[in-house]
């Protein structure tokens, strides 16, 4: 069998899979356009704005990729009570198969991600983003959830892109439950403490 067919069996074997992705969600929003002149202002480009668009960023897009290869998936995060947090909880409904459990912070604020291209080069990127740990109280009611959820799923993935969520608190606990379960977990690091 050659690895392609290989890897391809493993993606067929997703089909109808129940999972429990954690993690660092974010909007990933893309800016389109043209440069053409240097800023009078400062020596910077110029970008002509045609097309925006926005997207499920990091654990989001970790969990809408597993439902669009057709598992089931229990999506778990912490978003802010802003709108890109209400724009995330949107677009998370509308993906098919993927059922979203979202925790509020009031003072958090949502990542989002803005990358603007001109000519299919990136020439920016600016991040509105809160990179410290989640809020006690929202842990502590992410930890809930996530134990609530375990007994119905087959694998458990830790999505970690370093934005707070994934606290060493929530990783153990999370792996506990899982081992409890039976239920194996797939962990995708950010940094370099492994200890988490």
């Amino acid at each position: 069998m050659t690895g392609k067919q290989n890897l391809a069996g493993k993606v067929e074997a997703l089909e109808g899979t129940r999972i429990l992705c954690i993690g660092d969600v974010m909007l990933d929003r893309y800016v389109y356009g043209d440069v053409e002149r240097i800023s009078p202002e400062a020596p910077i480009p110029v970008l002509r704005v045609k097309d925006e668009r926005s997207m499920l960023g990091g654990a989001g897009n970790v969990a809408r990729n597993l439902a669009a290869l057709g598992a089931h998936v229990a999506f778990a995060s912490v978003v802010g009570n802003d709108e890109v947090g209400q724009e995330i909880a949107r677009m998370l409904d509308d993906v098919p198969h993927l059922h979203a459990s979202l925790v509020v912070e009031a003072l958090r604020r949502s990542t989002i991600k803005t990358r603007f291209v001109a000519m299919g080069q990136q020439v920016l990127r600016a991040d509105h983003e809160t990179s410290s740990a989640v809020a006690p109280a929202q842990q502590e009611e992410l930890i809930a959830r996530a134990r609530s959820l375990v007994a119905d799923v087959q694998v458990v993935v830790l999505s970690d892109y370093g934005k707070g969520i994934l606290t060493r608190e929530v990783c153990r606990a999370v792996i506990e439950a899982a081992r409890d379960a039976g239920v194996p977990v797939v962990v995708d690091p950010k940094g370099r403490d492994y200890s988490l």
